[in-house]
């Protein structure tokens, strides 16, 4: 009898519950339904959340990759009138006499360091090649005529090759106090730009001057003094700058002033000039979109 009741309820269930199980296996959906549904809701947010900030940083990546400024290589020429001015700190630790000219110990010794840090912003440096001072003294001409012997040299590269910027280097004579610059307790040599007054197209080397000079106080404020013009009695007046319109004379620290000091000054210059000349070209591009 027992037998007999247990088969009838089998039946009884399998007849009940098999239409379920037909609908079920017909409609696979359901059971991915059913396992979402299991799901807790913080878990669905995070699984957002994640997709959201990989959006988000990918769109972060694509603009700073849109934002990066590329720098166009450039090319300069620095020359030294007065090769063999030099800095006492530097004579006197390599000779053990203080001199403000030395034949070897001198502002030229500073070539590689210049084409390091030009280099480093995106600038090719060429070194006019000849010794101003030495070349004086073989054909017996006096100082003041140091212009008129680096000219002919100028003139055959400015005239044969192009140059984004020319830049005249020389140190200044005046003493520490007035040529030394502390900014972040660092020191640096201060830098001050000399314009000759007697050639007709003297405004534009001034200008020209002025926007290096804002740079460079950009750059670090204070670095530099500025703008001086020359004319008259015992002056050039010209300092070959007739030749380029974008040449500069510059006056590089003190004679008081240190290697360190010098060198953190070039840092400084090199960077300046990279952002002039890039102004200059973001200023081309302008005008040939008008």
């Amino acid at each position: 009898m027992r037998n007999q009741t247990r088969i009838i309820i089998g039946l009884f269930l399998i007849i009940f519950i098999s239409p379920i199980i037909i609908a079920t296996l017909s409609n696979p959906q359901q059971i991915g339904i059913m396992e979402m549904a299991d799901e807790k809701p913080d878990e669905k947010a995070d699984e957002k959340a994640d997709e959201k900030a990989v959006v988000v940083y990918a769109a972060t990546q694509n603009q700073n990759l849109d934002n990066i400024k590329i720098i166009e290589p450039r090319k300069a020429l620095l020359l030294f009138t007065h090769s063999h001015e030099s800095f006492i700190p530097i004579v006197k630790n390599e000779t053990g006499q203080a001199e403000v000219y030395h034949s070897t110990s001198n502002i030229t010794a500073f070539e590689d360091i210049i084409r390091n840090h030009f280099s480093l912003n995106s600038i090719e440096t060429e070194f006019l090649g000849i010794d101003t001072m030495s070349e004086l003294k073989k054909t017996n001409r006096t100082f003041p005529e140091a212009y008129n012997v680096v000219r002919p040299y100028l003139t055959d590269n400015v005239q044969n090759n192009k140059y984004d910027i020319i830049i005249d280097l020389h140190r200044d004579s005046t003493t520490r106090k007035n040529s030394t610059l502390t900014y972040n307790n660092e020191t640096f040599g201060k830098i001050y730009f000399v314009v000759g007054e007697e050639h007709p197209n003297y405004l534009i080397n001034k200008s020209y001057a002025q926007h290096l000079s804002s740079h460079l106080n950009e750059l670090v404020p204070g670095i530099s003094k500025g703008v001086i013009g020359k004319k008259g009695d015992h002056v050039d007046g010209i300092y070959n700058q007739d030749l380029a319109n974008n040449m500069v004379l510059i006056e590089l620290g003190g004679i008081d002033n240190t290697q360190e000091e010098i060198n953190r000054s070039i840092s400084v210059l090199a960077k300046a000039v990279s952002e002039l000349l890039q102004d200059e070209s973001n200023n081309l591009v302008s005008h040939a979109g008008l």
